[in-house]
Parts: C-alpha cells; sequence; structure tokens
C-alpha cells in the first residue's frame, strides 16, 4: 500500500491554519475598532453640543448670582434692580425677559416685559422647589402663556433670614441652543437637546415645533437608563437609527445625535482591504504581523484619547477664554473707580485701609483673568522686560497655596537678578506647573526650593538669569524624564492630569528664547533650571498704576469714546472728562464712524469687541475719512491675534486698566512719547 507524503499536508496546514486564524481575528478586531471610532465620533458631538449649552448656561447663572449680591438686592431696592436688569437684557439678544416673584405673597413684582409698578399677569412661570444650593438653575418649562417665545427657564433663588424670599427668573430665547445643535449635525442627520423633564430645547429639524413638547419613548428610556450611550429608535420623521446621547452633569439636560444604522452594523470597504493586506503579509510572517496589529491598535486607542482629551481642553478654553473676557469688563470700572478714590486722598483710617484691601484684591482678580486666558489658549505670548524680582514676590502666596500645608516653599533671589526677557503671565505659569508637579511627587510633604541668579555672559551668547525649582520628591526614572517634556505624556492616573503642564514649560522658556534643563532619578528628588535671557530694566518699569505724566494739558481736546459696556463707557468717560477732555460718548460703531465723519476730534477711543462693527472696522472706516486721525484701541485680551495684526502703529490699552494707565494712553496717543 502506498504511503502517502504528509509533509505538504502538514506545510499546507501550517500555513493555511494560522492564516484562516488571523483573519477572523484581524476582521474582528478592525470591525470592532471601527465601530469604537464611530461612537467616538458621534458622542464627542453631543459632548460638544453640551459643553457649548453648559456655557450659555453658566454666564446666565453667573450674572444672576452676581446680581444677587448687589446692594439692590440686599437693599430690596426692586426698581433700581429693574433697571440694572433692563441694560443687562438690552445687551444679550438671547435674554427674552426676566421676572422676579415675591414667594410668600406669591405675587409678581416685575418683569421686563412690562413697565415697572405694572400688574403682571401670574402665568407662565412654575415655581420650582428650592435646592440645596439655593438656586434651581436649567429648568426648561416651555408651556405656559408667559414668555413670548419658547424659552429655557434658568431660576436664581435669593434668600432672607435662611429661606427663599424671593424668585428671579431669566428666559431665554431657545434660538440660541437650536445654534448651537445645527453646527453639529451632518447632511441628513438629526440631533435634539432635552431638558431634565424630556422635552425638547432645541432641534435641528422642525426647531419650533418641537421645543417644548415631548421627546420620543426611546429618548425618554434613555434618559432614565444612564447618562450616556447609544441606543435603538426611531425619530418623529419615521427614520430607524441609532442615537448617540450624553447627559450634563450641570444642567441635567441631554444632547441627542442620530446616525444611520449602517454606521455600525455594517463594515466598512477598509476592513475588508485591511484584512486583505493583513492576509497577504500573514503568508510571510503571520505571527509577527499579529503583534504588531495589536501594538497598532493599542496605540490607535491612545492616540484617540488624545486626541478627545485635546477637544475637551479646547471646549473648556473656549468658555474659560469668554468668561475672563466679561470678567475683564467689569474689573475696569471697579479698579479704575477705586484708584480714583484712592487718589483723592480724602478717606482716613479703616475706611482707607478698606479701599486699600479693595484695590488690591481687584488686582489680584485681574491677575486671575489673565491667568485664565492663558489657560485657555487666548492670550498670545508677549515678550517684553520683566520684572522678576516683583513677579516672584507676587507669585509666592499663590505658590504656598497650591503647594498646601505639608510642603514648605522657600524662595531666594541672588544680587544682580532684576529682569528678564518673556511673558509674566506665562512665566507665572510655569512656575504654578513646576510647583504642583513637585507637589504631587511628594505625597507626605516635603520642600520645594526657587533660586534666582545671574549667569554672565560668554562669547556665544548673551547673560541669562537661571530660575531653578528644585524639591525633595520621588524623582523620575530615565525613561520618564525623556519624554517629561512631550504634550500630553503624563504618568498620573486617568483624570488626575493633562500631561500639559512640562510642555508648557518648555514651550514658554523656549519661546523666550532660552533653555530648560531637567535632572531628576529615583529617591533624589527633582531639579528644573530654566534660563531665560537676561535684559537691562528699562526706565519706565513702574508699578501697576502711576499719577499722569507730565506733557501736554489737556485743554479743550475732543475725544470720541465708542464702548459697548455701559460701566467701562461710564468710568472712561468720566476719568477724561475730569482730566479736561472734552469726550463724546457712543456706544456702537456705525454712530462713532458718523460723528468722526460730522464732528472734529482730536482722538478716538474704541473698543475691539463690539456687535455690529468691532474695533478695527471702526478704525479703518474712521481713518477713510480721517487718515490722520490718532486711534486708541481698548481689548479684554482675548483678541490678542487679532489686535496684533494691526501693527505697531496703533497703540492698545488692554483691559482691566486703571485711570492713570488710561491718561497715560490718551496723552501719548494724541501728543506722542517725550523724550
Amino acid at each position: 500500500m502506498k504511503r502517502i507524503n504528509r509533509a505538504p499536508f502538514l506545510i499546507a496546514a501550517a500555513v493555511i491554519l494560522p492564516l484562516i486564524s488571523f483573519l477572523g481575528f484581524q476582521l474582528a478586531f478592525s470591525a470592532r475598532d471601527q465601530r469604537m471610532v464611530a461612537r467616538a465620533e458621534v458622542l464627542e458631538k453631543t459632548e460638544r453640543i453640551l459643553v457649548e449649552a453648559d456655557g450659555a448656561l453658566q454666564r446666565t447663572l453667573g450674572a444672576l448670582d452676581l446680581l444677587a449680591t448687589t446692594p439692590p438686592v440686599t437693599n430690596g431696592d426692586w426698581r433700581e434692580l429693574y433697571g440694572r436688569l433692563a441694560q443687562v437684557s438690552r445687551a444679550n439678544r438671547g435674554m427674552v425677559t426676566v421676572r422676579l416673584t415675591d414667594l410668600a405673597r406669591r405675587r409678581v413684582l416685575f418683569d421686563l416685559r412690562y413697565p415697572y409698578g405694572a400688574a403682571v399677569p401670574a402665568e407662565g412661570f412654575a415655581i420650582p422647589a428650592p435646592s440645596p444650593a439655593r438656586r434651581v438653575a436649567f429648568v426648561g418649562d416651555m408651556g405656559g402663556s408667559g414668555p413670548a417665545c419658547p424659552c429655557a427657564l434658568v431660576h436664581r433663588f435669593l434668600y432672607r433670614d435662611g429661606r427663599p424670599a424671593h424668585l428671579l427668573t431669566v428666559a431665554l430665547d431657545t434660538m440660541i441652543f437650536h445654534r448651537i445643535v445645527a453646527r453639529e449635525v451632518e447632511p441628513g442627520g438629526v440631533s435634539g437637546l432635552v431638558d431634565r423633564n424630556g422635552r425638547f430645547v432645541a432641534r435641528s429639524l422642525d426647531h419650533r415645533q418641537r421645543v417644548g413638547t415631548p421627546a420620543t419613548s426611546y429618548v425618554q428610556t434613555a434618559i432614565r437608563r444612564g447618562r450616556s450611550g447609544i441606543y435603538l429608535g426611531r425619530t418623529w420623521e419615521g427614520f430607524d437609527s441609532y442615537t448617540a446621547y450624553n447627559t450634563s452633569a450641570l444642567s441635567g439636560w441631554s444632547a441627542h445625535t442620530a446616525f444611520s444604522t449602517g454606521l455600525l452594523d455594517s463594515p466598512r470597504w477598509r476592513s475588508l482591504a485591511s484584512a486583505g493586506l493583513a492576509a497577504l503579509a500573514s503568508l510571510l510572517l503571520a505571527s509577527v504581523l499579529i503583534w504588531f496589529t495589536l501594538r497598532q491598535l493599542a496605540e490607535g486607542r491612545r492616540v484617540q484619547e488624545r486626541f478627545q482629551e485635546s477637544q475637551k481642553m479646547e471646549a473648556l478654553g473656549q468658555i474659560t477664554g469668554g468668561i475672563a473676557h466679561d470678567f475683564n469688563n467689569l474689573l475696569t470700572p471697579i479698579i479704575g473707580g477705586l484708584e480714583v478714590i484712592a487718589r483723592k486722598g480724602q478717606l482716613e483710617g479703616a475706611l482707607s485701609r478698606l479701599l486699600d484691601s479693595a484695590l488690591s484684591s481687584a488686582r489680584r482678580a485681574a491677575k486671575l483673568t489673565g491667568q485664565l486666558l492663558a489657560f485657555s489658549r487666548r492670550q498670545k505670548m508677549e515678550i517684553g522686560p520683566v520684572d522678576l524680582r516683583r513677579l516672584l514676590a507676587e507669585v509666592k502666596p499663590m505658590l504656598d497655596q497650591s503647594a498646601g500645608p505639608a510642603i514648605t516653599v522657600d524662595l531666594e533671589v541672588a544680587e544682580g537678578v532684576d529682569c528678564v526677557q518673556s511673558d509674566a503671565n506665562q512665566l507665572e505659569l510655569s512656575l504654578l506647573n513646576l510647583v504642583l508637579n513637585a507637589r504631587d511627587a511628594m505625597p507626605g510633604g516635603g520642600m520645594v526650593r526657587i533660586d534666582a541668579w545671574l549667569e554672565p555672559s560668554r562669547a556665544s551668547r548673551p547673560s541669562r538669569v537661571a530660575l531653578q525649582v528644585r524639591d525633595t520628591g520621588q524623582g523620575m526614572p530615565a525613561d520618564v524624564l525623556r519624554r517629561a517634556t512631550e504634550p500630553f505624556f503624563t504618568t498620573k492616573s486617568s483624570g488626575s492630569g493633562t500631561g500639559l503642564g512640562l510642555a508648557q514649560v518648555y514651550g514658554t522658556v523656549h519661546q523666550s528664547g532660552g533653555e530648560i534643563d531637567i535632572d531628576s532619578a529615583p529617591g533624589r528628588g527633582t531639579v528644573v533650571t530654566l534660563r531665560v535671557p537676561a535684559c537691562e530694566r528699562p526706565p519706565d518699569m513702574k508699578a501697576e498704576s502711576g499719577p499722569e505724566p507730565a506733557g501736554e494739558a489737556a485743554g479743550d481736546r475732543r475725544i470720541i469714546l465708542c464702548d459697548d459696556e455701559d460701566l467701562v463707557r461710564g468710568f472712561v468717560a468720566r476719568v477724561l472728562d475730569e482730566a479736561g477732555y472734552v469726550v463724546e460718548t457712543v456706544s456702537d460703531g456705525r454712530t462713532a464712524v458718523e460723528l468722526v465723519r460730522h464732528a472734529f476730534a482730536d482722538l478716538l477711543v474704541v473698543d475691539y469687541a463690539m456687535p455690529g462693527m468691532n474695533g478695527v472696522e471702526v478704525m479703518r472706516a474712521a481713518r477713510a475719512i480721517r487718515p490722520d486721525l490718532p486711534v486708541l484701541l481698548i481689548t479684554g485680551y482675548a483678541d490678542t491675534e487679532a489686535v496684533a495684526a494691526l501693527g505697531a502703529d496703533v497703540p492698545v490699552l488692554r483691559k482691566p486698566f486703571e485711570a492713570g494707565s488710561l491718561l497715560a494712553a490718551v496723552r501719548e496717543a494724541i501728543f506722542g512719547r517725550g523724550d
């Protein structure tokens, strides 16, 4: 009997069996990975909707919280509160009305749609139950006959003697949220925003017809089931689809985005292509390709997580930048007014100390907004002379507080260290990041020492200031040290760090023209040395504010002032008027241009961020009429890149500013810098 040679069969089996196994393995992983990518992309859309919606609601709630502490509320001066709210409402197009309700008498005290003192119908706004946080926010009550449009209501309880006494309610036009939802819709898709009671706040299709009405049963079931996920359902239009949803922890609202079932159920052509390539390659070396594929899948997931983290940070940065910009507008008249009172010198004793304390706190708030803008990446680095001694003295209390009671922060500045060439805000943020990293490396406590000394110049480079931060923490192994300054690289647990701290420090030092050295090893702590170019102390480097510089008198110089913020416009006009200038104030750019056309002016002072025409457009239109007209641009920092594009011939005064800084900038714009 002839024996069968098994060798070819064994060889064929050795090739075919791993190939079949690998093909199945690769197909499964490829399809799963594509489904994960598809799920992540559509869930990310819902996250972006919630971030923008929460931002709009938070700004409204923040304004209510700010108003709740003003004298009209504490004194019960409702007429004054009505007037302030009317000003806020006129500046905010999305605000339909504001209503104040007396809870004890169940009576409406005023509604901005009616003159103050007029009788107001009580129906339309349901009164919610007070919350432990003393406010009820984001209750989407769309029914009733109160507001003139489908509205989202934001409530804020006003307490007296520990009990809710009044209810302040803002009605927002839901078209604000419709625009947010519509931006995230793909062609042929449907998205919606639903309140905590399952009613539509906004919808990309048939918004006016659906707002305020209950969502489908699929939506209601998903909300009860969990905070996020994907469910199979049917839209009002009869569209069978998968729907991704996310719920906001801040408002309780949820965003829903429907997409085609084929996106998850049908494998894409890329799955087959990758499987085919994998099959051809596996004929040569199947085992090596399996290892490589697994490694690539893991790396793809890490890249995806980093991208999602980057998107979240970008959205958070946009919200932070908007809030900081608004606070700069609020701080400008506060700091300026306090500084004017302080310069009058008419207060004594305790009142004078209270004024100094308030002015110091306001200046610290201004620094905080600058740091918020630096975090949000809305503030471009402005390299210039920085008084390092003063910067270290001012930042020391914040470093002590950030380090915590178990960690000692020592600071020593050597002789000869005076001025460095960098960006003050970014340098402060770099020091804070280094101290926070040191704190995390010393969970049981320890010491952080900050030293600054002057390194002499060499033939190859000018003199530099070495700024060294040394800690007694755990230290870093060599593999971690090599990647320490890479963006998004972190050894902390998920949710505990972004991996951007040392990357920010690296970017700040290198953009300043310096270098960074990191020396660390396990068990002997970490030493970070920032070497920043030194500079000569400019003769005009001075404190945050100063007296008006000597020079030409104001005389009868005429100034056109254009700013849409009433408080800022009033403060600037008052300071200029007291200095002897003749001031014409307007609240919009078109009126300012017409005033330049028909009346002579020695200077145009214009805000950058305004509705209609912004400050740059106003300046260009005005100079088309009068090419020689001096212009002073004031801005709240969030527009740094746009302002920088104007060129060096346009002076810029950044909010918040004090009276002395304003008068100095106006004098320089009109008369030019003195010798």
